[in-house]
């Protein structure tokens, strides 16, 4: 196996200029982080060729740029030949002399996510497994390889369960999470929050494919990924493909579409939640106060508020939203909406309250 300068020297002889296009946009990426400029960076680090593309290039930018950089590898064990994976992993990333962290998902943990389908629970457990190690380390943020193709297969799984602007626009560059964002109940996890850095959301996957390739290591290969039984497996493989036939540029377009609405949302998030942190009673809110705003704020502000007082683990749906202020535009006796996730919200002649049904009572106005 070649050692990290021979392969980083590998990539530059072969592909001089898509190397350093990669490297200047990914400069800027982190120029933009401003203030939340990083001194240690945490790469997920799959051993898949988006991955060891990002892991590489970070490596080398930051022998320039003086910050550390380690990787993580999860092992979700969901497949025959993970623990095969992770070893590569760990070959490779020591090839490119970096550090890495291979952490398991235990069966045990996965049973705590009741209600959810095993790939959610896989996708809590990774997240978990990130906040954890990024804090032992000492890391500002957690660095990951979703890139172009990502993103547009985000904003179609979005659209496609009735998501709004907010849910459409994909992932952002730049994200804290609070982990766990789910309702955890008893099990052992300190709550952390989670800075994510996505640098590569306006990369093409051949061009990361390629950088991965002239580095002459070993990628690693998951052939669940080809398993349409999964959703995005299926958007990936067929449907993106066929929107290609039909309007060549459509994965660049979804993309862009998804950074243009994430702009507009964060601007109408910021609206709906200082319309929540005014609007007092926490647990209820006034049903007459919520009719007056206008719709777009009207359907943030009930989400926000839901999602705060009565976190599901997942985000509200556009539908159950629409219901709920279906429900309050209509004055009458009580009634009450199912969120889902064991959350309901019961509207009265005077306001919303929520209530979980673990709970044995709930405030109401």
């Amino acid at each position: 196996m070649a050692t990290g300068e021979q392969s980083n020297l590998r990539a530059q002889d072969n592909n001089s200029g898509r190397e350093s296009g990669l490297v200047q946009r990914l400069r800027r990426s982190l120029e933009d982080l401003g203030e939340a400029r990083p001194s240690r960076v945490l790469v997920g680090y799959s051993g898949g060729a988006d991955s060891l593309a990002l892991l590489s290039l970070l490596t080398n930018l930051a022998k320039h740029q003086g910050f550390e950089v380690r990787a993580v590898h999860v092992d979700h064990r969901a497949r025959q030949g993970s623990a095969l994976d992770a070893a590569t992993a760990k070959s490779v990333a020591a090839d490119l002399g970096v550090g890495l962290d291979v952490r398991a998902v235990l069966e045990v943990a996965l049973a705590e996510h009741a209600g959810v389908g095993r790939e959610e629970a896989l996708r809590r457990e990774r997240y978990r497994i990130f906040a954890k190690v990024t804090s032992a380390w000492g890391a500002d943020l957690v660095a990951l390889a979703h890139h172009q193709r990502d993103q547009a297969e985000s904003v179609l799984l979005h659209l496609l369960r009735g998501a709004g602007v907010r849910g459409a626009s994909g992932m952002r560059p730049l994200t804290e999470i609070d982990v766990p964002w789910w309702d955890a109940g008893e099990a052992d996890i300190e709550a952390r929050t989670l800075k994510v850095w996505r640098p590569l959301l306006g990369e093409s996957v051949g061009e990361l494919e390629e950088y991965a390739r002239l580095l002459g290591v070993p990628i690693v290969v998951d052939e669940s990924n080809e398993d349409e039984s999964y959703r995005r497996n299926a958007i990936r493989h067929s449907v993106l493909p066929l929107l290609e036939q039909v309007a060549p540029g459509a994965t660049i377009n979804l993309a862009r579409f998804a950074e243009l609405a994430g702009e507009d949302s964060g601007f109408l998030d910021g609206l709906a939640r200082r319309h929540v942190e005014n609007s007092g009673n926490s647990r209820a809110i006034d049903r007459a106060w919520l009719m007056e705003l206008p719709l777009a704020i009207r359907r943030r502000v009930v989400q926000f508020w839901i999602e705060e007082q009565a976190p599901t683990g997942f985000e509200v749906s556009l539908n159950r939203i629409d219901e709920v202020l279906r429900v309050a535009a209509v004055k009458g006796r009580p009634r009450t909406v199912e969120i889902g996730g064991g959350v309901t919200v019961e509207v009265s002649r005077n306001a919303l309250s929520i209530r979980r049904v673990d709970e044995d009572e709930f405030t109401r106005a």
